[in-house]
């Protein structure tokens, strides 16, 4: 009979879940800086949401039976070990391929080019009352949407183009240098 903590004994393989644990946090952070550095690079959505989610995927069947929980069983347990795993491995993925795109990239050859705007939409940040314009335009067959903070919602009337200057990135795809609107 268990009395205090002292005598508590968990099942399983203690070391692991903190491991998972502290691996959840890591991965969430690199989320968010994962998606300031997806804004400067030109990667269709679908590949940067693959990349996020596929090693949840792979991972979780694995670590299914060696991960302990009293609680937690059967399809509930493969539901929070599946999401953990996604925000865990996931966010360690897409952070490390989008870094080496973009801190690997080289400034030569710098491509300037004029795309026309899709649509215009904007964006508000919590606690501001300045709306953010946001222009879509579609770069490579995808749509890309760029934020103009130095702009506001009346300029964006004006403007019927943005001028992109680009570097080839080092998996491939085009780091944004500088993005401007254009008439």
């Amino acid at each position: 009979m268990i009395t205090s903590l002292k005598d508590y004994k968990p099942q399983g393989n203690q070391a692991l879940g903190v491991v998972i644990f502290v691996l959840f946090w890591v991965g969430l952070i690199l989320t968010f800086f994962a998606m300031d550095l997806y804004d400067s690079i030109c990667m269709p959505l679908s590949l940067a949401i693959l990349l996020w989610i596929l090693p949840g995927f792979i991972i979780t069947p694995f670590l299914y039976n060696a991960v302990p929980s009293q609680k937690l069983k059967g399809a509930g347990k493969f539901i929070v070990l599946l999401i953990s795993d996604v925000i865990a491995f996931g966010g360690i993925v897409l952070y490390v391929v989008l870094a080496i795109d973009y801190y690997n990239a080289k400034d030569v050859p710098l491509t300037v080019k004029s795309f026309p705007v899709k649509e215009y939409s904007y964006n508000k940040p919590r606690g501001s009352r300045v709306k953010t314009p946001l222009a879509t335009i579609s770069y490579q067959e995808h749509l890309k949407t760029l934020s103009f903070t130095r702009n506001t919602m009346e300029d964006t009337l004006n403007y019927r183009h943005v001028e992109l200057k680009t570097v080839p990135g080092a998996l491939g795809y085009d780091v944004i240098r500088s993005e401007r609107l254009m008439r």
